[in-house]
């Protein structure tokens, strides 16, 4: 979970919490989705889905407050994926058995069963594309590792919905309707900006102070070593202008050139160079394991 679900940066959680938050969101959406769906409120199903969609903005930019931005997009993608499960096993399913049951003894079946099934079956139908995307969102730095990424995520809804909105035209022989790819393209380019030009709205953070913890970890005796090794072994990815072949911009916008940046990544250097061996990639730049024994020292020296 220290991995990839907690990152005390942007919430002090242990593990047993944030696993405990995260079993708990995906019950309740569910349980809560239900609810809804089955309250007079849900019996406008276009009202019905405009309050869903503000729910899954309100989620996206909770979860981006609790969890790294990976955990956020799949945390989306999972109670998502829940729901439209549920809605197949739970409601679609035995809804069609019970009017079938109907039909073979001659009854008229009630049309409710009919109507619950077809606002599931809806739901289901829009939400699967932005399902598809956040469950693969971790291979996608560009998506989630931005302070913006519940924006990202609430706009991928909407796009997904475009594009359901054109095929389901198309498979209803209405024509084939221009302005979803158009509004989903333009859409896309607003993801785009989001993800490659951060600085463009908040400018760097090269001005900030550090804060006390990033101070102690400056005093630290290791952290000389520690610089070296970052920048033999990472530089050739997080610079401005990155030397690896087919890298044209810093991975997830971070650059290690200075002291102070180093101090500012301290954490992510340490999960992913130091207690795993996520970074260098395929370990192609060679650090070495005392380089990674070093790392997680001088980090955790900043805990006692």
């Amino acid at each position: 979970p220290e991995f990839y679900l907690v990152d005390n940066e942007v919430m002090e959680l242990s593990n047993e919490a944030a696993i405990a938050i995260s079993v708990a969101s995906i019950v309740v959406g569910w349980f809560a989705y239900d609810l809804i769906c089955k309250s007079r409120f849900g019996d406008d199903n276009t009202r019905l889905m405009l309050f869903l969609y503000v729910v899954l903005v309100a989620m996206a930019w909770g979860f981006s407050q609790v969890f790294t931005g990976r955990a956020a997009f799949v945390h989306l993608g999972s109670i998502t994926a829940t729901i439209m499960s549920a809605n197949v096993f739970l409601v679609i399913i035995p809804n069609q058995r019970i009017v079938t049951e109907d039909l073979k003894a001659g009854r008229a079946p009630d049309p409710k069963y009919g109507r619950i099934a077809n606002q599931r079956s809806t739901h289901n139908n829009y939400l699967t594309l932005p399902v598809i995307f956040l469950m693969l969102s971790n291979h996608y730095p560009l998506a989630f590792a931005t302070e913006y990424s519940w924006v990202i995520a609430s706009l991928i809804f909407l796009i997904g919905v475009l594009i359901r909105v054109y095929f389901n035209n198309v498979h209803a022989r209405k024509g084939h309707r221009i302005w979803p790819w158009l509004a989903a393209a333009a859409l896309f380019l607003v993801i785009v900006w989001l993800s490659t030009m951060p600085a463009v709205l908040t400018g760097t953070d090269e001005a900030r102070k550090l804060s006390s913890a990033e101070q102690r970890l400056a005093a630290s005796p290791h952290f000389e070593a520690v610089q070296e090794a970052v920048l033999t072994r990472c530089l050739v990815c997080h610079t401005e202008e990155p030397a690896w072949e087919g890298i044209r911009r810093p991975p997830k916008g971070i650059l290690l050139e200075t002291e102070e940046q180093i101090l500012r990544n301290a954490r992510l250097i340490y999960l992913q160079a130091g207690r795993s061996r996520a970074m260098p990639p395929g370990n192609l730049a060679g650090m070495k394991d005392s380089e990674r024994r070093l790392i997680v020292a001088w980090y955790e020296e900043r805990q006692e």
